[in-house]
């Protein structure tokens, strides 16, 4: 038998995941397929809780237990499924990122025969952007936040008057005495030019006279 179950996200509702689990598999079957067809890191820990239809947490089916602290708690590798799903439409809660108590709502939606043909589980539909692993969505740049955080200070370092409003107080004073000083030396270089022309002039004002007397 085949439990197709609908996978959806607390913090986005443009995504789902349906995926198809063979009853006889285990909830540890169930959470490495979600890791990996997600690309989460699978090394970190989560758990599955068995809910009732409003969603309130019930049994607890950890990843690992320290059976030092807590005892007759099945894991996830010893958990089959179909020892825990008793309802038609019977609802799960998958805690992937413990740290930030982030979840997706999983229910079962269809009981169906198995196919020899196919490997299980399956993904046999998807939609929507993939939540981050860690952190709140609001928060990250789906992974997409930090990009955004860091655009945004980017931003606002740019607009920032302090450096604008120094290059205005300092670059005019030595601009316009550099206007200055160059007009005052060419006036300077210009006299002189005019008057040894005059003289020049003059001279030969009185060699013409000269001549004719």
């Amino acid at each position: 038998m085949i439990y197709k179950f609908k996978i959806l996200s607390e913090e986005d509702d443009k995504f789902f995941m349906d995926v198809e689990i063979l009853s006889e598999q285990t909830f540890y079957d169930f959470h490495n397929f979600i890791q990996e067809e997600l690309e989460y890191d699978s090394s970190f820990l989560a758990k599955f809780f068995i809910a009732n239809h409003n969603l309130q947490r019930k049994q607890e089916i950890p990843l690992i237990v320290d059976k030092k602290l807590v005892k007759n708690i099945l894991t996830m590798d010893k958990a089959v499924l179909a020892n825990f799903i008793k309802d038609a439409h019977q609802k799960l809660i998958y805690l992937f990122d413990i740290l930030n108590n982030r979840t997706f709502f999983i229910e079962l939606v269809e009981t169906i025969s198995d196919s020899a043909s196919r490997y299980y589980p399956i993904c046999t539909d998807f939609g929507g952007e993939i939540p981050q692993q860690f952190g709140k969505k609001n928060n990250k740049i789906n992974v997409f936040d930090d990009e955004d955080d860091d655009i945004d200070i980017f931003h606002s370092k740019k607009a920032a008057p302090v450096l604008d409003d120094e290059e205005e107080d300092f670059t005019p004073e030595p601009f316009e005495k550099d206007i200055n000083f160059e007009s005052e030396e060419e006036t300077e270089q210009d006299e002189p030019e005019s008057t040894d022309t005059d003289e020049f002039d003059d001279t030969e004002d009185i060699d013409e006279t000269d001549i004719e007397k």
